[in-house]
């Protein structure tokens, strides 16, 4: 248990963050210290009890600003963010707590609020409470949305990562050179569509200026699929013909002569027995 007080803990040592914390925080004090009246405060009954009230505004609003402002920027180390944890906080807590309750305290016997002044020590803790919890309430609510902030940030940039790892996956060019060197093939992945064995070559059916185009190597495709085989939409779908799935229209036919239709070629595509059930977990069959 007292290991937990020794984790980090956020501590907010941004000038208008705190600034704008302090007059939030005393002036929401002020409003509802004025409409419940506690204690007996009336400020209508009585111009003392509404400067009480005021006067109790000023001290949280002093006391909070020597605690994030002036402080933090005489003893920075003690403050730093880095180093800040759950048992620094606490003590920071209870530290401006009876600072607070020796303000109100002070501030009862001057303005000599009855109610107050006959238990001054148990008025003045539960008032003090009230812009305590406020200030921290205002801090935690910070942090935990700095925090979805940050969560989200991160799953942005982890979405657009992939994005682009999949754009420039799509747009590299493929380079596919002939057995004897005299031939070669070069062109983005996304724009092929078949690349199917034809004896000792291997011909290759890709899109160009929207027309699907056909370049024939001589090459074994074999060395093609595995040159190919990072690429997860590149499919072979038998021992002859690699795919690229992108391109896939539907597989038809019944068993065992399932055949892929190809979008830009006007023949099908023969598929082997045995990757049968994996195309048609792919792409169904209409």
């Amino acid at each position: 248990m007292f290991e937990n007080l020794n984790q980090p803990y956020p501590f907010h040592n941004n000038f208008k963050h705190n600034l704008r914390t302090i007059t939030l925080v005393s002036m929401g004090f002020m409003l509802i210290t004025l409409y419940f009246q506690p204690f007996g405060i009336d400020f209508l009954s009585s111009h003392k009890d509404g400067y009480f009230v005021l006067i109790l505004g000023l001290v949280s609003a002093i006391t909070f600003f020597i605690s994030t402002l002036v402080m933090p920027g005489l003893l920075p180390r003690l403050f730093e963010s880095a180093r800040w944890t759950i048992r620094k906080e606490i003590i920071w807590n209870l530290g401006m707590l009876i600072v607070l309750i020796t303000g109100f305290s002070l501030s009862a016997i001057v303005f000599k609020i009855p109610e107050m002044q006959s238990h001054t020590l148990f008025s003045s803790a539960a008032l003090s409470l009230l812009p305590l919890v406020l200030f921290n309430m205002v801090n935690y609510n910070h942090v935990l949305k700095n925090k979805v902030v940050k969560v989200f940030d991160s799953g942005r940039h982890w979405i657009e990562e992939q994005d682009k790892s999949s754009k420039e996956k799509k747009s590299q060019a493929i380079h596919i050179q002939s057995i004897n060197g005299k031939e070669t093939f070069e062109d983005s992945l996304a724009n092929i569509v078949l690349i199917q064995s034809a004896g000792n070559y291997i011909e290759i059916f890709y899109f160009k200026d929207k027309l699907v185009r056909r370049q024939l190597i001589r090459q074994t495709l074999s060395n093609v699929e595995t040159l190919l085989e990072s690429f997860p939409e590149i499919i072979k779908c038998h021992r002859c013909c690699l795919i690229n799935s992108h391109y896939v229209k539907r597989i038809t036919g019944a068993s065992p002569a399932y055949t892929l239709e190809m979008e830009g070629l006007d023949f099908q595509v023969s598929v082997a027995r045995h990757k049968v059930v994996e195309l048609r977990k792919l792409f169904g069959k209409n």
